[in-house]
């Protein structure tokens, strides 16, 4: 199987090494391992199939010896409308360790990125919300199209941040904005303001831009590279940022197995006309922003 990357970029290979997935598709592409969220139909929402074919494809290329980066990129529109929450109400978890479990996995998921040994990129177009929005940041660099559209909506309807990375990224003032107001209409060049982004390039030319510094960082010394990330996580690490995220899951638990009002009656419109009505009601109680 060949799949094309851009239109500028060379034709991408698929070693053996790598099999075929049904949410992502992955390939290498000279020192470049690629992944791609594939459900453009759900804005690239992410189920359980997603995360367990992303968490291997990211294994594989970190073991792979050609692979110097990754970058991370989605087919359709948007990046990413965050964890699919249809797939949230099936599984109907209702114990405090129920929550607990499934959290504390989608948290190790976002963060693979983060602690990835190899750098990672993020090439951002569309929607990139709530858990989408963590998984782009997660990565060690990210750009956004100038359509990017970001935010982190689960306050609106009750739920909780899984990985919170924005505080670290950007100043208490933004991530409070951010965080408390739940606002999901940031478009991208004020997220590139906040911090959250490094840059920002025309429509469409997000993945060439991913690439061109992927390739950059392919022509510096690999060992440098490594061991410069590592220094700079660990001096993230060192300001207490791990236990920070991880107090904000136990936050996030707390939350989702409270359910409070605004949960419950998401939960039900959602149960009984379906999720666009239920975004709908949620988007309702909140102004429109400017």
């Amino acid at each position: 199987m060949l799949l094309s990357i851009v239109s500028s970029c060379p034709v991408a290979k698929v070693p053996d090494m790598i099999p075929a997935y049904s949410t992502i598709e992955a390939s290498i592409d000279g020192g470049i391992g690629h992944i791609r969220l594939n459900r453009p139909k759900a804005l690239n929402a992410i189920n359980s199939p997603m995360i367990a074919e992303i968490t291997e494809a990211l294994a594989l290329l970190n073991k792979e010896p050609e692979v110097r980066v990754i970058v991370l990129s989605a087919n359709g529109k948007s990046f990413s409308a965050g964890f699919d929450l249809k797939e949230s109400a099936e599984k109907n978890y209702t114990t405090t360790a129920d929550f607990k479990g499934a959290i504390e996995a989608d948290f190790d998921f976002i963060m693979q990125f983060w602690d990835s040994k190899k750098p990672t990129i993020s090439a951002i177009q569309g929607y990139c919300i709530a858990g989408g929005m963590e998984l782009a940041l997660a990565c060690d660099i990210s750009v956004a199209s100038e359509d990017a559209i970001f935010g982190e909506p689960e306050v609106r309807f009750g739920s909780g941040i899984v990985a919170m990375i924005v505080p670290w990224l950007t100043g208490p003032k933004f991530a409070k904005e951010i965080l408390l107001t739940g606002n999901d209409r940031i478009p991208a060049s004020r997220a590139l303001s906040m911090g959250l982004v490094n840059e920002v390039v025309p429509a469409g030319q997000q993945l060439d831009r991913a690439f061109a510094l992927a390739g950059d960082i392919i022509a510096a010394s690999a060992i440098s590279v490594e061991l410069t990330k590592r220094a700079i996580n660990r001096s993230f690490d060192i300001r207490g940022m791990r236990q920070s995220l991880l107090a904000a899951v136990d936050a996030d638990i707390i939350i989702e197995s409270l359910a409070g009002p605004e949960r419950k009656e998401f939960n039900r419109i959602r149960k009984e006309e379906g999720l666009k009505a239920a975004i709908a009601w949620r988007d309702s109680r909140f102004r429109k922003p400017t």
